[in-house]
């Protein structure tokens, strides 16, 4: 089960401080806790909402709301970046939730675009300890025509329909990147996402956007540029740009509001 509580907060940003002005950043937190339990077979539930919101509030929602964080006691020896009050919240709530549930999840969104994950544990990749990840959302438009060299001009008519139209088609993508790693002990970041987002832009985005893939982007000129080669591609460009420190984890890629195509890597 997920809940879904907001606050907000703010917190000076040391990088954006001149002389004796300090810039402060604000925003409207999205938190979502995860919680996983057995039903009870006398209510049909696995905790009271009543009980695990009460938590929730009074051990993290009244402790950061309407703070500058860069005054609060937890935040004193390091700077209150989503990974480190993502940590703070985990602190907070890992010991104190009903016998009954345990915490399997946080996803702490401090922009539309920009929020951050802690999971207990990723079975399906065999990650036995918890892991801190960070996603980053991008947008970039581009042609493409879908056509296959191994069939016949009909045969692509009816593969792909209007999509092999002869002059191509466009999208306005949207990409979705998440990394995961460990928070520095200094940043409590695990990346710093302004390089994040200059790979990604000069990996992909400024690449990508406004042209036609099938004629402008070499790793195209031989390869039918269908999503699913698409979100591979941009994987396999930002994977050797990424830092040692992290890992990327998944390539999210949303061609339209109904297709959307996800690439973990070969192995995972």
């Amino acid at each position: 089960m997920t809940r879904r509580l907001t606050f907000s907060a703010a917190y000076s940003n040391p990088q954006q401080t001149a002389g004796s002005i300090r810039a402060v950043e604000a925003h409207n937190y999205v938190l979502d806790v995860r919680v996983r339990g057995s039903i009870d077979e006398r209510t049909g539930i696995i905790v009271n909402i009543k009980t695990l919101d009460a938590i929730v509030r009074e051990k993290v929602i009244l402790q950061l709301d309407g703070y500058d964080l860069s005054c609060h006691p937890a935040f004193e020896k390091v700077a209150p970046s989503l990974s480190a009050i993502l940590q703070f919240i985990h602190k907070q709530l890992e010991e104190e939730l009903p016998a009954a549930i345990s915490l399997t999840g946080i996803r702490l969104e401090e922009r539309s675009d920009s929020w951050m994950d802690w999971a207990e544990d990723h079975a399906e990749r065999k990650i036995k300890k918890p892991m801190f990840m960070i996603t980053r959302a991008y947008e970039f438009s581009a042609s493409h025509r879908l056509d296959s060299p191994h069939l016949t001009p009909e045969e692509n008519i009816e593969l792909f329909g209007k999509c092999n139209y002869p002059n191509g088609h466009g999208h306005n993508y949207q990409l979705e990147v998440s990394v995961e790693g460990d928070p520095d002990v200094r940043s409590g970041q695990i990346i710093d996402t302004v390089l994040l987002d200059k790979i990604v832009h000069t990996e992909v985005v400024d690449r990508y956007d406004h042209r036609h893939l099938n004629y402008d982007i070499s790793e195209f000129q031989n390869k039918i540029p269908s999503a699913e080669i698409i979100t591979k591609e941009i994987w396999d460009r930002l994977q050797p740009k990424l830092p040692a420190s992290v890992k990327l984890y998944q390539v999210l890629l949303r061609e339209t509001a109904r297709n959307i195509f996800q690439y973990n890597g070969d192995g995972n």
